[in-house]
């Protein structure tokens, strides 16, 4: 279990609590989300212990992911490094190798729907592509392919489960980048600014709701510092005349 904060739950946390309820491997983490909900629903308004499971630690992005196509990409070495592979990439080939293993599990072509997945060819619905100098992925083709559980709800976040592995994450789906909450998510990189020998290492959007009518909006992001503290934190996001303005409002330590 990870580390117990006090604080105040809100709507979203409520909503999180119950993801855990119905996705979470960890049966105490179950058991645990479901009394949360049940005396929360009992309560107007509750402040208690609630237990932070070590969710994801290790997938954080110093870019943002992105939809084309309809499909979730995100940065090349960041979710190889996660489901712990040795990735090579040389001349537009992609080649990804299991721990301890010389064969590749993953070849993939920049720019290329045709792959290799152990050796036998397939076809991807969406190549690996460059986009503002970074190569992007597949993220289900590159998981999956690892044994990676992928599944997203209808809120629009995607549930990663490697549970042999004790990895587990979940990630908002990358909105269109013209749209109100894509321009509300080219706020929050700039506000982190990630990069080596920076402050911070990376982030994950987990979760974002927006208010085109109320002219407001907020994001729960996974954020890992320097000095290797992760922080469950939420931008909130108002709509000002010259674009959408975000800082955060709540923060707590989750490793």
């Amino acid at each position: 279990m990870g580390r117990r904060t006090w604080r105040r739950l809100s709507r979203e946390d409520l909503i999180y609590i119950a993801r855990l309820a119905i996705y979470e491997e960890n049966c105490l983490v179950r058991k645990l989300a479901f009394a949360a909900v049940a005396l929360a629903l009992s309560l107007t308004t509750v402040a208690w212990a609630v237990p932070t499971p070590p969710r994801g630690k290790g997938l954080f992005f110093d870019v943002l992911p992105v939809t084309i196509e309809g499909r979730q990409m995100v940065p090349l070495r960041a979710i190889f490094e996660w489901v712990g592979a040795k990735v090579d990439y040389k001349g537009g080939r992609i080649t990804a190798y299991e721990a301890g293993s010389d064969i590749p599990r993953v070849e993939l072509w920049i720019g290329q729907k045709q792959a290799h997945l152990s050796g036998q060819p397939y076809e991807l619905a969406v190549p690996p592509m460059t986009v503002g100098g970074r190569t992007f992925v597949p993220l289900r083709f590159v998981a999956e392919s690892f044994g990676v559980w992928v599944k997203a709800d209808e809120h629009r976040v995607i549930y990663l489960r490697l549970p042999q592995e004790n990895l587990y994450a979940d990630m908002a789906i990358a909105p269109h980048p013209d749209s109100h909450l894509g321009k509300m998510w080219q706020a929050v990189l700039p506000h982190y600014d990630p990069h080596p020998g920076g402050e911070v290492v990376g982030i994950r959007v987990r979760y974002n709701e927006v208010d085109t009518s109320a002219g407001t909006g907020f994001a729960r992001l996974a954020v890992k510092y320097t000095d290797g503290t992760i922080k469950s934190e939420r931008m909130d996001f108002v709509l000002e005349p010259d674009g959408w303005k975000g800082r955060v409002t709540d923060a707590y330590r989750i490793n």
